[in-house]
C-alpha cells in the first residue's frame, strides 16, 4: 500500500474515533441534565406561578386556545385535596390526603415515608397550609425537590395538576 492510502485510512480512523467519543459525551450529557417541564402538563389557565408569567402565559389568547384541554380537577373548588404517586410503578396510585402538614423523606417519623430511594433525604420536603393554600417547601435536601420540572428554592404554591419530583418518585397534586 502506498503512503497516501495509509494516511487516508489513519485520518478516517481518527475521525470515527472522534465521532464515537462525541456520541458517548452526548449520551452522558442527556442523562445528567435536569428534567425539563413538559409543555402538555399544564393548561395556560391553570399554570399559575408565584413568580413572573411564563412565555406560554405571554402568548396571545388565540394561540393558547388551540392547545388540548386538561382533564377536570379533583378536589373542592380547584384546591388540592390529595397527593397521588405516579412513579415508580411499584408505588403508583398511593395517595396521601391533604390534612395538616405533610412531610416526605426516608425517616420513619415522616408522614409519607419512602425508604427505598437513595436520592431522597431523611427529611426531604414538607407541604403545609398557608392561608388556606398548600405550600411546598424543600427542607434542604441534597438532591433537591422539583415542582413542575423547576428546582424548588424556598416555598412554592401548590395547585391541582402540579407535579413534584424527588429522586425517582413523581407525585401529582389533585
Amino acid at each position: 500500500m502506498t503512503d497516501q492510502i495509509l494516511n487516508i485510512l489513519k485520518f478516517a480512523l481518527l475521525g470515527l474515533l472522534y465521532l464515537f467519543f462525541g456520541r458517548v459525551l452526548w449520551a452522558v450529557w442527556s442523562e445528567v441534565r435536569t428534567p425539563k417541564q413538559r409543555p402538555a402538563q399544564a393548561a395556560p389557565a391553570q399554570q399559575r406561578q408565584d413568580t413572573a408569567p411564563t412565555a406560554q402565559q405571554k402568548r396571545p389568547a388565540q394561540q393558547r386556545s388551540a392547545q388540548k384541554p386538561r382533564k377536570g380537577q379533583k378536589g373542592r373548588s380547584g384546591r388540592v385535596g390529595r397527593l397521588v404517586v405516579l412513579e415508580p410503578r411499584a408505588r403508583r396510585g398511593t395517595t396521601v390526603a391533604m390534612s395538616g402538614e405533610i412531610t416526605l423523606g426516608r425517616d420513619p417519623s415522616c408522614s409519607f415515608t419512602i425508604d427505598d430511594d437513595s436520592f431522597i433525604s431523611q427529611l426531604h420536603f414538607r407541604i403545609y397550609d398557608y392561608e388556606g393554600q398548600p405550600m411546598l417547601e424543600d427542607l434542604g435536601s441534597t438532591n433537591g425537590t422539583f415542582h413542575n420540572g423547576n428546582k424548588v428554592v424556598g416555598s412554592k404554591l401548590l395547585h391541582p395538576g402540579d407535579r413534584i419530583q424527588v429522586g425517582t418518585t413523581v407525585i401529582e397534586a389533585q
